[in-house]
């Protein structure tokens, strides 16, 4: 296979959120926030920043240490789940149940990307109360397929008011692991190549990531 013509061929879709003061948080979480310790406008030799923000910002992935005390962190998380062949299902409906997905072609090992309505809120500066979201029937249903991973495209894959987090709880304990903070606004559905990758943070619950996926 020369790879080089393969790329020159391949169109690339940047699935990431980007970060800054704008950028929606849950309810409770400190914003992305960034200090300038050096600026070249003002004399320094470089521009150097300091960032802070929770692990949970932005587009990242859970580990399943996130919810299951025993789980694995997320440098202990194999990158064949974040990086793979992936399909991206357009759901149109209020909320992820089995009846949207149970006849999509789901198979065992897919990782599994949700476009929904949700791509626009990322357009919002505060948190929306009104998203799609994946309900804990759906979870069982992509858990029982054997899926390596999940990817929504906002910041929490569950219903805000269900507070046991049973989706996180259920697709988590399998090590099936979730991407969230995805934003697939311009991408079609179909197959891909997605590229996701969480900072090695050791002993972490989650990590922020660049994710795209490719169409060859």
């Amino acid at each position: 296979m020369d790879i080089k013509e393969l790329f020159q061929n391949a169109k690339i879709y940047d699935i990431s959120v980007g970060l800054s003061s704008k950028t929606p948080v849950f309810p409770g979480q400190d914003k992305f926030s960034r200090e300038y310790l050096s600026k070249i406008a003002e004399g320094g030799r470089a521009n150097l920043s300091k960032i802070s923000m929770t692990s949970h910002t932005g587009t990242h992935v859970d580990s399943p240490f996130h919810f299951i005390k025993e789980g694995h962190t997320i440098d202990q998380v194999s990158l064949t789940s974040t990086v793979g062949f992936a399909k991206v299902f357009k759901v149109t409906a209020p909320k992820i149940d089995v009846n949207e997905i149970k006849d999509l072609g789901i198979e065992k090992d897919d990782i599994v990307l949700f476009k929904t309505s949700n791509s626009e809120l990322w357009e919002l500066e505060d948190f929306s109360y009104d998203y799609v979201y994946i309900t804990p029937k759906a979870a069982e249903f992509l858990s029982d397929r054997g899926v390596r991973a999940v990817g929504v495209d906002y910041i929490i894959p569950e219903a805000f008011d269900d507070t046991d987090r049973p989706v996180h709880h259920i697709l988590l304990g399998q090590n099936i692991i979730i991407i969230e903070g995805l934003n697939f606004t311009n991408v079609p559905e179909g197959e891909y190549a997605l590229v996701c990758l969480p900072l090695k943070i050791l002993e972490n619950d989650a990590a922020p990531a660049r994710a795209i996926l490719i169409a060859f």
